[in-house]
């Protein structure tokens, strides 16, 4: 049987949007497979699981970990078990048979049903978190029908197929004399799931398909037709900048173009008022001459909706994240800073003198070390207690932090003793640097008021400069804790610079207190 020209044109057209959309997605790949998408979902589930037992592990915190996992694992039908494993081998901790489930298959690999995370403490590989999923099913070829992309490109080819016949029946009336058969129409537009009406040019309403009868009130159906469109008071315009036309369908048989993503309301009542989106094209003769308009309804209430919560889970991801970065922060200073005095610990002091070291060698620049230790330290210690010697380290660090610039570094080398290293200036600034320091101490800072006591404090400082041709770090170092230790024999309360001759150790620049 030969078909007729309409169905021939439709069938050309929805070859043509099936051919198009299976080319698009050979190169967009816009349906995933269930494989790739399970195993996506899981790669996020364990990635996310081993950010939250990184954070517990590093605060050793094992009661939570292991309450965390078996939350995790109890909550997931598809997690068979999860392990926490030490870079020793050892598993510390485990939700579900996971000994089991896990094997010696899965120690050395990753699969889409085995996953391996590293967990770091701090630069250092702490161990590995471990998680064995069930095997991903893989639907038979006998079972294609059920995946999504079959079914979609099946939905979309039927769909297209209706609205093309239904578009070029109207359309195309003297090439197909039954199309001016209005019952073989209508049960075309009503086979559509998304509202269609047709309006004349006096924005009368010509015929209305049963899914944009269902959005207005109950039992007016049949009775839209001869209404005009801008009358119904249940459809209602969404003012938005640029596009407030009540009517988009007489400016779209105006101007001859179609006319899309027009915002309206369906008001109901005693129900929130449903969003909808209308797309208009004007509908001409063979002279271009206007015969109509067709309208469509898209309803995207669901969709306004799942877009104000997937906003409402960005924001709270956006929020999670900044509070992650604010803890790793503080686990950064807990790592590097002294808790008493609040300055760098000794590593983080060396790692960043190795660079500084490192950068004044290669450009010949300055580089000075300043050492500084609290006179009699044992004696306020023996007298007063430890906690009024805490007190006093407190105080002289409070002074050092609030002398040296963000760019040096500032550390405690232990005890009672202090280390600076400061760049970009000569000794002579750098002797002032200290003195000043010194000076502050005397004159502002005293230990122990908390306690009822009046402990006053002085300290000894030793300086040294790179240009007193120290190998490394260590000896910079060294050269400044000799100098202090010249300060500490010749009287305490004072500032010497170190000199590369002992025997003229005497003769060293020094400011002392007056």
């Amino acid at each position: 049987m030969k078909l007729s020209a309409i169905p021939r044109i439709t069938l050309g057209l929805v070859s043509l949007s099936v051919a198009l959309l299976l080319a698009f997605d050979l190169l967009l790949h816009l349906f995933p497979s269930e494989a790739d998408t399970t195993r996506d979902l899981r790669t996020r589930v364990t990635t996310s699981l081993a950010v939250q037992a990184a954070a517990l592990v590093q605060a050793r915190d094992m009661a939570t970990v292991e309450r965390t996992l078996a939350a995790v694992q109890s909550r997931d039908p598809e997690m068979l078990s999860i392990g926490l494993r030490r870079a020793d081998g050892a598993l510390v901790a485990q939700a579900g048979e996971h000994p089991r489930h896990w094997g010696a298959e899965n120690a050395n690999r990753a699969s889409a049903n085995a996953f391996s995370i590293v967990l770091l403490a701090g630069q250092q590989r702490w161990g590995s978190l471990e998680i064995a999923f069930r095997p991903i099913h893989q639907r038979p070829l006998s079972e294609w029908w059920l995946r999504g992309p079959t079914q979609l490109l099946f939905l979309f080819s039927l769909g297209s197929g209706l609205l093309y016949f239904a578009y070029l029946r109207r359309m195309l009336k003297h090439l197909d004399p039954s199309a001016a058969v209005p019952e073989r129409v209508r049960g075309a537009f009503d086979s559509l799931t998304e509202g269609v009406f047709v309006v004349d040019p006096q924005e009368n309403i010509l015929l209305a398909n049963q899914s944009f009868q269902a959005l207005g009130p109950a039992g007016e159906g049949a009775a839209l037709l001869g209404k005009k469109a801008s009358g119904l008071a249940w459809l209602s315009p969404v003012a938005t900048e640029g596009a407030s036309d009540a009517t988009p369908w007489l400016t779209a048989m105006r101007t001859r173009s179609p006319l899309r993503g027009r915002s309206f309301e369906v008001l109901r009542e005693g129900e929130p008022a449903a969003k909808v989106v209308i797309n208009c094209s004007p509908l001409l003769d063979e002279k271009s001459g206007v015969r109509g308009c067709l309208i469509t309804v898209d309803d995207v209430t669901a969709l306004e909706r799942s877009h104000g919560q997937l906003l409402e889970v960005l924001a709270d991801l956006a929020a999670s994240k900044q509070l992650l970065e604010i803890k790793n922060t503080e686990l950064v200073d807990l790592a590097n800073r002294d808790p008493l005095s609040g300055c760098l610990n000794r590593r983080a002091f060396y790692a960043g003198l190795e660079s500084l070291f490192a950068k004044a060698r290669r450009e010949s620049s300055e580089l000075i070390c300043i050492m500084a230790d609290i006179d009699h330290f044992k004696s306020i210690n023996d007298r007063f207690g430890h906690a009024v010697g805490d007190e006093a380290i407190k105080a002289f660090a409070g002074i050092l932090r609030a002398s040296v610039r963000p760019v040096d570094l500032l550390g405690r080398y232990g005890g009672e003793e202090f280390c600076i290293v400061v760049t970009g200036m000569s000794l002579e600034r750098a002797m002032q640097l200290a003195d000043t320091m010194r000076q502050r101490l005397v004159v502002e800072r005293s230990a122990g008021q908390s306690s009822g006591h009046d402990v006053r404090m002085s300290a000894s400082f030793g300086v040294s400069s790179l240009r007193f041709g120290a190998k490394n770090e260590a000896g910079l170092v060294d050269q400044a804790d000799q100098a202090m230790y010249v300060a500490k024999q010749t009287g305490r309360n004072r500032v010497v610079a170190f000199t590369p001759k002992p025997v003229a150790q005497e003769q060293a620049l020094e400011v002392a207190a007056p």
